[in-house]
């Protein structure tokens, strides 16, 4: 699931402009880090996070999988109709599945773009860079967990799937200010 062709330039500017903010307020703006962003929200952001939406939308489990696995209990709900009973992952179950997602990994990831973007490649020491960023990652990921939460509530249980994408790049916009805050601060 990608947007539609007269959507499709939303992700190439949506994605960088919460950090576009984010560097304004920072008083470092740079081309080639808004370029980056750019470029990673509309090859990569733009076919990842509709998969991964679409996926935990069409994830199913038996009646024997969440009675072998109580905690599916919470995640899932009945799928009306289905014989033999299919549960999928119900608003808590994909929330929490989005904020998999959007975890200290991905933070990390976003964060060595914006890395690799703004440090001439003979300066980074890999090693250390990444264990920097994995740290910041985290802090900023407990530091914004209640607004994360908060955010993928309102895309996974709120809004149909044709438009948890969308949503997700307003929130990503958003967070991205606090992300390029932490990337500086952390």
């Amino acid at each position: 699931m990608t947007l539609k062709p007269k959507n499709s330039w939303i992700p190439w500017v949506l994605y960088p402009t919460g950090d576009l903010i984010a560097q304004f307020i920072l008083g470092e703006f740079q081309v080639l880090r808004l370029m980056a962003l750019s470029l990673v929200g509309g090859l990569v952001y733009q076919q990842e996070v509709p998969r991964w939406f679409q996926w935990l939308d069409q994830r199913s489990f038996t009646a024997a999988q969440v009675q072998a696995f109580p905690p599916l209990k919470w995640l899932t709900q009945p799928q009306q109709g289905a014989q033999p009973q299919i549960y999928r992952l119900g608003w808590f179950g994909r929330t929490l599945g989005a904020m998999l997602y959007f975890s200290p990994l991905w933070i990390t990831r976003h964060m060595l773009i914006l890395k690799v973007a703004t440090t001439a490649w003979g300066h980074i020491a890999i090693a250390a860079t990444l264990q920097d960023l994995w740290l910041a990652s985290c802090k900023s990921f407990l530091v914004n967990l209640p607004l994360s939460l908060l955010g993928n509530y309102i895309i996974q249980a709120r809004l149909p799937l044709k438009s948890r994408f969308l949503g997700s790049i307003i929130m990503t916009g958003l967070m991205s200010i606090a992300f390029a805050l932490a990337y500086r601060f952390f």
